[in-house]
């Protein structure tokens, strides 16, 4: 049962094998967050996206959080699930049209790459709770960026 469990979280946290790609994985998770977005934009609203956001957040810190001891590092660049949930934060309550999906992108993976106060000391929290908060941080700095263009721009 451990080992299911185990690989259950490995699946999930890599997002469903994502964080494997070399390179920039981060970068890579985070362009399938946009067609997450787009998807949960399709079939659903705001509530839809607010539950299903809630809940991947919620199994992100679980899984990863297993990962950690899985993987034996404490932020294994294979974990990308926490960059969905980022860019999931910085769409909300977004319209995804391209240009704020374009938008939103470049600023969540500037945010989560240069990782300004207080993400830097978000990220040293344990286990999964530091993988993913940081990225949650990022993508709130983005989303409020989104906002202010979108009412600056009418």
């Amino acid at each position: 049962m451990t080992n299911l469990v185990n690989r259950i979280c490995t699946v999930f946290s890599t997002f469903l094998g994502l964080g494997y790609i070399p390179g920039a994985p981060g970068t890579v998770g985070t362009l399938a967050a946009v067609g997450v977005v787009y998807l949960l934009d399709l079939t659903g609203g705001v509530i839809l996206y607010s539950v299903f956001t809630f809940v991947f957040i919620i199994a992100s810190f679980i899984a990863s959080g297993r990962c950690v001891s899985i993987f034996k590092r404490e932020d294994p660049q294979e974990i990308v699930v926490d960059e969905a949930c980022g860019f999931l934060i910085c769409m909300f309550f977004i319209p995804p049209d391209p240009i704020n999906l374009a938008l939103g992108f470049f600023l969540f993976r500037f945010f989560d790459i240069a990782k300004p106060f207080p993400i830097k000391k978000i990220e040293k929290l344990p286990g999964g709770y530091g993988i993913v908060t940081d990225d949650l941080v990022a993508g709130i700095y983005g989303n409020l960026c989104l906002q202010a263009f979108i009412f600056l721009t009418g």
